[in-house]
């Protein structure tokens, strides 16, 4: 796994009495989408820009399912990337940190950041990119040690299980299965999911009944309209279902939806600014609510959407565009409409569906996704993002 080249931290981007601070927080998809965007329209003469992520690498997750199953022990490095590159022509800085609580100025004024390594950090306009919290296998640690030891050890659990409970029938889960069943044939793998089909009914029955018939394809046992009432505490043993049937699994692997990532967010801004669901309020700028210097994209806003990486490309113009405005003092303001819920799932190396919501819902079978997405999970995509 290559290290990151970050940009060390200088004086300037951390005290400056001549340039404000723009400032970036989460170096996922979203946030390299906005501080990509940012770093070629900045006025870098009056402004420092800052990209603060804990890992020292972007993390393709898409590739996750395959990364934790896979026998080759390279793949992992192929779906991870430095920051070194992530600005265009160099202009921006990437520090390794994570932001503990915001202090907010009035109105569109500067605020200020704390970090976890005890600095603070002023801003004068702050995007929220800080992702999702995932469970199970794709609940990827921070340092690259435990980076690499994380996905060791799912392999091993994988590998050495005789059969598998899968709990989660989302994209992530028909991903997992698919995966393991390119990697194991023989494995006995039960899918288990809350709803009586495939995914949620964001898509039409017509493309979750072609994922369903394509996992089932596979061998793979599907169990719809059921929740797990009772875990094994091992990760390991019986599962109870609501209709009370057992089940006797040797590796038990939650897949369900994520958590958007805002814990900092809520304790700073007040619970106000966080729905129940913790997703952080927004204008149709993208604002936050009654904090006009502070933006929000990728999985953490409220917006009735699904979670995706494609809606970095629907998020980003708008963040940056409102982000250039507020700092030339400009009263115009993008508006985010949102984003095609288009959809590309895997079944392993060589098959999957995709669902296109035009005319009258297009979905299109293994051929075309398998040829997009399948063999290489878009990795050169991301490759060429990063800059490499």
């Amino acid at each position: 796994m290559t290290k990151v080249a970050s940009h060390p931290p200088t004086p300037s981007t951390m005290t400056s009495t001549q340039k404000d601070n723009v400032v970036v927080v989460g170096g996922g998809i979203s946030g390299v989408t906005v501080a990509q965007g940012l770093s070629k329209k900045l006025d870098h003469r009056k402004f420092n820009l800052i990209l603060i992520e804990p890992r020292p690498f972007h993390v393709w997750l898409p590739a996750a399912a395959r990364m934790v199953v896979t026998s080759d022990e390279k793949f992992a490095e192929t779906a991870v990337f430095p920051f070194d590159r992530v600005f265009a022509k160099d202009k921006g800085t990437v520090r390794q940190d994570k932001v503990v609580s915001i202090k907010t100025g009035k109105g569109e004024e500067a605020g200020e950041l704390e970090l976890a390594s005890g600095e603070t950090l002023q801003y004068r306009a702050l995007v929220l990119a800080t992702g999702s919290k995932w469970s199970g296998p794709i609940d990827l640690p921070d340092s690259e040690a435990d980076f690499r030891k994380c996905v060791t050890q799912w392999r091993e659990k994988i590998r050495a299980a005789p059969d598998i409970v899968i709990v989660g029938g989302g994209a992530v889960g028909v991903e997992l299965s698919g995966e393991i069943r390119d990697e194991y044939p023989e494995k006995h793998i039960t899918l288990v999911h809350g709803q009586d089909n495939l995914l949620n009914d964001t898509y039409p029955a017509k493309y979750r009944n072609r994922v369903k018939a394509g996992v089932a394809a596979r061998n793979i046992d599907l169990m719809l309209g059921e929740f797990v009432t009772e875990f094994p505490p091992s990760g390991s043993g019986e599962l109870v279902l609501r209709s009370g049937e057992r089940l006797n699994a040797g590796l038990v692997v939650i897949t369900s939806g994520p958590k958007p990532n805002t814990g900092f967010i809520g304790t700073s801004l007040g619970p106000e600014a966080l729905t129940e669901t913790k997703l952080v309020k927004v204008e149709k700028t993208l604002q936050l609510r009654s904090h006009p210097a502070i933006f929000a994209a990728g999985d953490i806003v409220d917006w009735k959407e699904q979670k995706q990486a494609a809606k970095a490309n629907g998020h980003g113009p708008v963040v940056v565009a409102n982000v250039l405005n507020l700092l030339a003092g400009k009263p115009d303001r993008k508006e985010y409409g949102g984003f095609p819920e288009i959809i590309m799932i895997t079944n392993g190396r060589n098959g999957g569906s995709a669902y296109l919501p035009y005319l009258w819902g297009i979905v299109l079978g293994s051929f075309i996704t398998v040829l997009v997405k399948s063999k290489g999970l878009l990795i050169w995509m991301t490759r060429a993002k990063m800059g490499y």
